[in-house]
């Protein structure tokens, strides 16, 4: 719980009068928020919905506060829920504080006092591990990796040896950081194993949705870079660099050396071959196969992907290819009538 006063700073607004000492108990839903509980508006079409719940406490646009409600007012209501519900996250350990003696940690390890670690995780030689992170049950870190303060590794992650972590990331169950890239040579009809030197470095900010694969560079690293986010189920094959704030959908699929600009967008499925450049701030929609580099600002989209405006006039053109070809034949049909009556009259 917390004071409407520490919401209102939390996400920049300001405290109606009179009302900075009245507590709030948590974030919810307009259809099941109870009248402590925050609750938020951000598109007009929910605003019945939200002037009939029963909370008192709405984040609302500035200038358009509701009647009858206590209102705090934002540039962005979307986030501003987004800072309020990180402030009502439960943060305390899934597993009871300090090491779980049902660990195997390795007597090489450093790791700082204030953080967890749950049953059945596996910490190899050499790993040091920062303040205050949550490492939750069945876990493994493999040897020489080292992670930063305020980390949370959610459970059944696997962070493959020499990983390197920052601060405040969170990898979620699943996760696969730093396998081998796939790499091979041929001679003759068999293929020829490559091994991996590198490794995967993900920086601060960082979120790894659940079965995320990450895979480890051949000699340079794969980088993650700062304030990332990846959803679920999507492949970073070797040497892939990700640019700051970029942010991709589940099922998204990069091959290996190919370089993401900062603020990319990537929707779902998004495949890429390997050793291309996307710029900064490009948007690739959903399905897009991306063969070829971008420049910066670029919206592309389909298979092949294409501009985003043409793609959009090709689908729109492809609705009307049953009338079209209804129309074809018609005008076939009646080109031959004419020229049967031609012969005929000749």
């Amino acid at each position: 719980m917390f004071k409407l006063s520490v919401v209102a700073k939390a996400i920049d607004a300001v405290v109606p009068e009179g009302t900075a000492d009245f507590t709030v108990s948590g974030i919810n839903s307009p259809q099941s928020a109870s009248e402590t509980e925050l609750v938020f508006l951000s598109s007009p079409k929910y605003l019945s919905q939200v002037e009939k719940c029963r909370s008192r406490f709405v984040i609302v646009k500035k200038g358009q506060a509701i009647s009858g409600k206590i209102c705090l007012e934002v540039n962005d209501p979307y986030l501003g829920y987004a800072k309020a519900a990180q402030l009502f996250e439960d943060v305390s350990s899934l597993f009871g504080e300090g090491i779980s003696a049902d660990s195997i940690i390795d007597s090489t390890v450093q790791i700082d006092p204030s953080t967890t670690v749950g049953p059945g995780t596996i910490i190899g030689p050499q790993v040091k591990i920062g303040p205050r992170c949550r490492i939750a049950a069945g876990c493994i870190i493999e040897k020489n990796t080292v992670i930063g303060s305020d980390c949370r590794i959610d459970s059944g992650v696997i962070i493959r040896w020499d990983t390197r972590i920052g601060n405040r990331v969170i990898i979620q169950s699943g996760a696969v950081i730093g396998s081998d890239g796939f790499g091979n040579a041929t001679e003759g009809p068999r293929f020829v194993r490559i091994p991996c030197f590198g490794r995967v470095v993900i920086e601060d900010d960082a979120d790894i949705g659940a079965n995320t694969t990450i895979d480890r560079g051949n000699f340079e690293p794969t980088i993650i870079g700062k304030g990332v986010k990846i959803d679920n189920l999507v492949h970073i094959a070797h040497n892939v660099t990700v640019g700051e704030n970029t942010a991709m959908a589940a099922q998204v699929g990069i091959s290996g050396s190919t370089k993401i600009g900062k603020q990319v967008i990537l929707a779902g499925q998004v495949g890429m071959v390997g050793h291309i450049e996307i710029g900064d701030g490009t948007f690739i929609g959903a399905k897009a196969g991306v063969s070829k580099g971008t420049a910066p600002g670029e919206k592309i989209t389909g298979y092949p992907a294409r501009d985003l405006m043409t793609m959009r006039r090709i689908e729109a053109a492809q609705a009307s290819l049953p009338e079209l070809l209804k129309d074809v034949k018609k005008l076939k049909k009646e080109i031959e009538d004419l020229k049967n009556s031609l012969i005929t009259n000749s």
